[in-house]
Order: C-alpha cells, then structure tokens, then sequence
C-alpha cells in the first residue's frame, strides 16, 4: 500500500495545536480530518472552531450535545457498546458537512472514536468489493425513536461511493449494517439484496474498515478536540467499561 494513503502516516500529519493561529482547518480539507491538541487558555471554544465550517446542525437535543452515558437509553451513542463506521446525516432532516469532537473526559480504557479516510479505503479495499460498491444503493432505517428528525420524504436510500468534494475522487459514504446488536441505531440494507447477501457485503466491509491502514483508532485526551468532514471520512467507536467516564461535547454544522 502507498504510505500517502495509509491512515497511520496521515493520522500523524493531521494534527496540530488549538491556539488562536492553529492551521486545523488547511488540514482538515487535506485530510478529511484534523486532531487538535490542547493549548491551555488561549484554545478557542469548540463552537468558534466549527463557526468558519457551516451553521450548526439542529438535532432534537439542539446545536451542542453531551456525549457520556445515559442509564435507560435507546440511543447507542449514550451507552458503552461499540459504534460501527458510518457518516452521520442519513437519518437526520438535515445535512451534516462537519461533526467536531471535544474530550472533556477521556476514559481509562476503549471508547476511542474510529476513523476511516476514503483515500485509504480505495487503496486498500479488493476490487471486486469496490466494484460492488459501485453499483449498488443502501437504505437506512432509524431505530431510535423520538431522537432523528424524521424525513417526510421517507428512509434515505442512496448510493455507498460518492464523490469527494474536494478531490473529485470516490469517497465512501455507509452506514455498515450490524444485525448482531438488536439495539443498533440504524438498520442498513442493500436494494435488491437477500438478507444473507446484505450480511456477506457488510461483513467484507467491516474487515476491511478494521484494517490499521484504513481506520485509525483515537485515543481521546481531555482538551483534544476531532473535526470530521462527514463527507470524506466514516467514522465509529470501541466499546468502553462501563465504570469509565467518558464524556464529550459535540457540534456538528451543515
């Protein structure tokens, strides 16, 4: 595999400081991601970060979240169980460009937030899987009721390789389906498919989005901050102890 496209060597050009003349957002257009280290009192809050990338998205919980765990819920992302990769937006009314992550507590152990670049992706997944890929649709399901703005238009069915709006390239943008958790937040089915040919194409995707040199697996620190361009990069979560605090506050802008 080129070492351009191999996520370990781009996740270690893709941070920077968070000081007043940090050059995150250069980075993040070169990369799909950036990570920005703590810079004591002078780091701007995380809304002023994600200001010069687009008006903040309004969930059902509002424009800011908190994400630590929520005894009772049916929302994964307020439990301690893995995340699988997926870009977000397909389930919410509204498009999200860029989601930005601030670690106010970083656990112990696990919950590190998974990366995959489409540049290593392409670079590494066979042929015959992007071939696939390429001509097929997917239609996604919310499980989480009350929490999506539903769309009057009906489940978002839409294509897995799509084009990068930076490079001109193929980007991936999927929700991978895992049927083993009945309490996933989304569903995902390809159009057309048998049920054991949508769990073989998810199952060859997963492997390969597990791969080092296409996810990259951040290990949070409290004052870091993440910024993700939802249309470059998928995105997931390790599982956590559930006596370990992890909490972070998240913005994401359309």
């Amino acid at each position: 595999m080129d070492t351009g496209t191999d996520m370990r060597r781009l996740a270690a050009d893709a941070r920077c400081g968070r000081g007043p003349d940090s050059p995150y957002l250069e980075k993040l257009e070169r990369h799909g991601f950036v990570v920005l280290e703590p810079a004591g009192a002078e780091a701007p809050p995380l809304a002023d970060l994600m200001a010069p990338l687009g008006d903040p998205v309004p969930y059902g919980f509002g424009t800011t979240l908190v994400q630590e765990q929520r005894p009772g819920t049916d929302n994964s992302q307020f439990r301690t169980g893995a995340i699988p990769m997926h870009v977000d937006g397909y389930l919410n009314a509204h498009p999200v460009r860029y989601i930005g992550l601030e670690c106010l507590e970083a656990p112990y152990a696990g919950g590190e937030t998974l990366v995959a670049s489409s540049r290593a992706f392409f670079a590494a997944a066979p042929e015959g899987l992007l071939e696939t890929l390429r001509g097929i649709t997917v239609e996604y399901r919310s499980n989480v009721s009350g929490f999506y703005v539903e769309r009057p238009e009906g489940n978002p069915v839409v294509p897995p390789v799509q084009a990068d709006p930076v490079t001109g390239g193929e980007a991936l943008c999927v929700g991978v389906d895992y049927p083993e958790d009945p309490g996933r937040n989304f569903s995902a089915a390809v159009v057309g498919y048998t049920e054991e040919q949508n769990r073989a194409l998810f199952r060859e995707l997963d492997r390969v989005l597990r791969r080092p040199e296409v996810t990259y697996a951040h290990a949070w620190r409290a004052g870091q901050v993440l910024i993700l361009d939802n249309r470059r990069v998928v995105h997931g979560r390790a599982a956590y102890p559930a006596d370990a605090r992890r909490k972070l506050l998240r913005v994401s802008v359309s």
